[in-house]
């Protein structure tokens, strides 16, 4: 994550430097990711990348959780399975389309190898004060991420997930 002394440039600058790297992990893979890439667009020196960011690890962990947050803002926490279809029909044409393809197609392991802590949305377990209702919810969180990784890893499925969506929807509204 970015340091306090990233964290005291201007807005304008930290722009930049968002720009450079989404930009950056959005054509490559982030084992074929350059800070020399990085640092050539935002117009800084490598000192300076490193003065903000760990590594490259770090800095793409910073730009993903950004997308992350981006995407889950247009989520409708009340109907999640619906939100989920809305954002798979529109994934092709998304400004986040390549950076999520090379995140479920070759970071999300690549950065699984590299350090367990690296997961964005901790797995979290049932505990055994769980009701029904949260076990239901916790289904449908979980299948919904499995879909959407799905159809970045399969994009031509995308009917058949969108079918799956459907079904988990009446299995929620009947159970």
């Amino acid at each position: 994550m970015p340091t306090k002394t990233f964290l005291n440039l201007s807005a304008e600058k930290q722009h930049t430097m968002y720009d450079a790297m989404y930009a950056e992990f959005s054509t490559y893979t982030l084992a074929e990711s350059k800070i020399s890439n990085i640092v050539t667009t935002a117009h800084i020196s490598r000192g300076s990348f490193y003065t903000y960011f760990d590594d490259i690890d770090d800095a793409y962990q910073w730009v993903l959780t950004d997308v992350i947050t981006d995407i889950h803002q247009t989520i409708d926490k009340k109907d999640i399975v619906s939100s989920t279809e809305a954002f798979i029909l529109k994934a092709k044409t998304s400004p986040h389309f390549d950076f999520l393809s090379h995140y479920y197609i070759v970071n999300e392991a690549f950065l699984q190898q590299k350090t367990v802590k690296t997961a964005q949305h901790d797995f979290k377990l049932l505990d055994t004060n769980s009701t029904t209702d949260d076990i239901s919810q916790w289904l449908v969180i979980q299948s919904v991420h499995q879909l959407i990784r799905a159809f970045f890893l399969n994009p031509d499925k995308q009917a058949r997930i969108i079918t799956t969506l459907h079904m988990l929807k009446n299995w929620r509204t009947v159970g």
